[in-house]
């Protein structure tokens, strides 16, 4: 729960009453390696905050699965845009490896904006976070090669990356596994 805090309070003010608030609505959840978070088709009831593990988000399609997000230690990760709207889900949210989270429902986070003061910073910390992260890889996408993608997300998860099957992080970057090979091997 303290690294949740940390997280949180670097980017909003967050009382003493309102944190014992926050506090009795978020749960703690272990995860075991393949399970799933979210299932495509479901409703994303919840914004999970990892505490460990390595989580990717995918969508399934009839030849290919396509990894659209990993989720590391001390960030959030969701079907965010089924949670906002409590639709079903396009993707799949699984851990790859086993892991730790903590989590808020929709209803609770709906009960924490009236009875927190802090309430709607946290939703708009939420929505910032989620935003700002798809923004950085959409522009990712749009002016860097794929082997630029690669070394970034190397740089940025060093010593996680190395627990992600090659497949998955090569859909990531939007190139074939052979590609990716070709790329680990100028590299290295």
């Amino acid at each position: 729960m303290e690294a949740l805090y940390t997280f949180l309070s670097d980017k909003m003010f967050i009382s003493k009453e309102d944190w014992e608030e926050i506090k009795q609505v978020v749960q703690e959840q272990e995860i075991c390696k393949k399970d799933f978070l979210l299932q495509q088709g479901k409703i994303e009831k919840c914004i999970y905050f990892i505490l460990d593990g390595v989580f990717r988000i995918y969508i399934e399609n009839i030849d290919k699965e396509i990894t659209i997000d990993f989720g590391f230690p001390n960030s959030f990760i969701s079907s965010y845009s089924s949670f906002l709207k409590q639709t079903p889900s396009n993707c799949n949210v699984q851990a790859l490896t086993k892991g730790k989270v903590l989590y808020i429902t929709h209803s609770d986070l709906e009960t924490i904006y009236s009875k927190t003061k802090c309430g709607h910073a946290l939703g708009r910390t939420f929505a910032e976070e989620f935003f700002l992260y798809k923004s950085k890889r959409e522009e990712s996408f749009m002016t860097e090669p794929p082997q630029e993608r690669y070394l970034k997300l190397f740089e940025e998860q060093p010593n996680l990356i190395e627990k992600i099957p090659g497949k998955y992080i090569a859909s990531y970057i939007g190139i074939t596994p052979q590609a990716l090979s070709r790329i680990r091997n100028r590299i290295y």
